[in-house]
Order: C-alpha cells, then structure tokens, then sequence
C-alpha cells in the first residue's frame, strides 16, 4: 500500500490563495494529500472559491491588537479540532500554523517574500524546518531570523507571482463581469496599514489623488480595499465610474490586471503581477523591495513612485499603448523558475 503523504497548507491572504492554492492543485495532481484552511479576510475566500480549490474556513481578521491575540488563540483551537495528522505545514510567516506545526512536532515551510515583514517573521522563521524565497532577497535577509543552522534556506530564480501567471491565459468574460472593457480601466489597491509590519508613511493621501485624477481622465477605477472600513470608497462610491467588487464573488486578479491600463497599489504584490503579464504596475510601497526591484531589473514594466504626480505621468503614456509590453513579458516570464520547484526541492530533502 502507497503511503500517500499530507500536507497542510495554511492561506491568510489573496496573494497567499493564488500562491498556495496554485501550490496545493499541483501537489494533489502528484499523488500528496493536501488539507487546505483559509482565513476569512479581504478578496481571500473569494480568490480561492474561483480558483476551484477544496478547502476549509477557519478564523477572521481583527483590527484592534488585542482582539488579534484572541482570535489568533481560537483560530489555533479550531483547526487542531478540523486537522487530521499530516507530514508538514506549508504556509508564509503564520505564527498559527508555525505554533500548531511546532507543537506537534512536525515540519513547517515558510515561504517569504517580506522580510522587512519583522514580527511575522520573528514569530515563526526560527521554528521552521525549511525557509523558500526568491534569490531576490538575500540570504542574509532571511538567515537572521533563524538561530538553527539545519534550518534549509532555499531559493529560486523568480518571484512567487510566476507561479501562477507562467501559464496562465487571461479570461475577457471576467472584466466583462464587472461591465470593463480592454484598457479602459486601471486597478487600484490600498495600502495595508492596519498589518503588524505596516510602520511606514501612510500613503492612502496618494492614492486618492491618483484615482480621482483617473476618472477625470475618463479611465473608470477598479478599486480593491483591503478593510470593510474604507475611506476612499466613503469619497468616490458615488461616482459611476468607480467600481468596488463584491469581496464574497471575488475578482479574476490576474485577468483584471492583464486588461487594465495599469496597476496601482500601495503594497507589491499586485504590481509584480500586473509587470508579469506586461501591464504597467506601480507600487507606492515606502520602501524599496528586493523583489520589486528584481523584477523591474528583469526588463517588466514595475515601477516604484514616492508620489501621485510621478504615477500619473506613468498612467498618461500607458493610456497611449497599453500594450506596449505584452508580448515581451510574455517571453520573459518563461526564464523564470517557480517556487513550486523550490519546494520539491525541499520535499525531497525531507523525504517527504
């Protein structure tokens, strides 16, 4: 009898749910048992029931720091009631699925691409048993928040986001959902202020300077909030050319930015992906990111702006040829590795 190995796979984010949902379809697909939980927060349960994945709701998101320990504590409970035994967790600095991996003794892999991401990372790069990473970010990034020298760093020439986008081919029907047609729309995300590591300048000021300015140019905004409470919808929600999608549909991300004009957000995940597949994307993150950077030095259209001026420059000339990048991020995107291959790697190591 094969002894088929599980592995469960611990989802907090919409970026987590393209990685890791991407990472658990193809695990399954080579004969691993995947257990997949989420927690209901943001575009997260939506993103995972479009991408068709089986998995289990456990636990949402707090504001006050407080009430985070909290539900942090019964989320804890709640999944070891749900979780049958499994090999080893997957998961990105989750202090939840480090602490339950941990005390049962099993092996946890973190994937990162945040190490300026400090709490998180202190919380749970130290107990894990494998660190994955783009070669982006050096290794000394990721080494000083482990104390083991077993501890397997491993790393991969690409950034998370190719895992998804490599073979991904975008779907018109999904822009045509929210009644947009081909480029004549850029989308818009917010800056994660309320997140542990969020200690910089709040730049949600910027990003409503830019899409006012974008309607005004006749462009309709797409706009993704990361909280229920949200005061640049409180502004623009009444103007038709403002579009906010509904967070339990969910929005075909990859699909959405491929057809905009551009993308703009006040983190990187969204721009990185938007770059991928050739679309202009702009990050207003106040800090310079490894992997930003390597992706912009990689030839994809990224750029990292400090202010609302400097983008909409950016966003004027991508209204001339928003397509000007199409077909050679498609070329270059297929010199990437995926992490997907990092992490057979590890497997291997552990004999997993």
């Amino acid at each position: 009898m094969i002894d088929l190995k599980t592995l469960w796979i611990d989802i907090l984010t919409p970026k987590q749910a393209r990685l890791l949902g991407s990472i658990a379809s193809e695990l399954s697909s080579m004969g691993y048992r995947t257990i997949v939980t989420a927690r209901d927060y943001d575009y997260t349960i939506g993103t995972l029931q479009r991408m068709g994945i089986d998995f289990k709701t456990v636990g949402g998101y707090a504001y006050d720091l407080r009430e985070k320990l909290v539900i942090e504590a019964r989320r804890i409970i709640e999944l070891l009631d749900y979780l049958e035994d499994f090999d080893a967790a997957i998961a990105f600095p989750n202090p939840v699925a480090a602490r339950i991996s941990f005390g049962l003794g099993k092996p946890f892999i973190a994937f990162t691409d945040s190490p300026h991401s400090v709490a998180p990372s202190r919380l749970t790069l130290p107990l894990a048993r494998a660190v994955i990473a783009s070669t982006c970010i050096p290794q000394h990034e990721i080494r000083k928040y482990i104390y083991r020298n077993e501890t397997i760093v491993e790393q991969f020439r690409g950034v998370d986001e190719v895992q998804w986008l490599k073979d991904y081919e975008p779907d018109i029907n999904a822009i045509r959902e929210l009644e947009l047609e081909p480029f004549n729309y850029i989308v818009v995300r917010p800056p994660e202020v309320r997140a542990s590591y969020y200690t910089y300048r709040d730049t949600r000021g910027e990003i409503a300077k830019i899409v006012e300015a974008a309607m005004d140019m006749g462009l309709r905004v797409v706009y993704l909030p990361r909280y229920a409470q949200d005061p640049i919808v409180e502004r623009f929600r009444d103007r038709k050319e403002f579009v906010v999608p509904s967070r339990s549909v969910g929005v075909e991300g990859p699909t959405l930015a491929f057809y905009a004009t551009a993308v703009v957000t006040g983190g990187g995940t969204l721009a990185r992906e938007a770059a991928l597949m050739g679309t202009l994307g702009i990050s207003l993150f106040p800090q310079q990111l490894y992997v930003n950077k390597c992706v912009e030095e990689f030839g994809f259209p990224l750029k990292q702006v400090e202010s609302s001026e400097e983008a909409l420059r950016l966003i004027r000339d991508a209204v001339r040829d928003p397509e000007k990048h199409k077909s050679r991020s498609r070329w270059l995107i297929y010199s990437l590795e995926t992490p997907m291959s990092a992490l057979l790697r590890v497997l291997r190591e552990l004999g997993i």
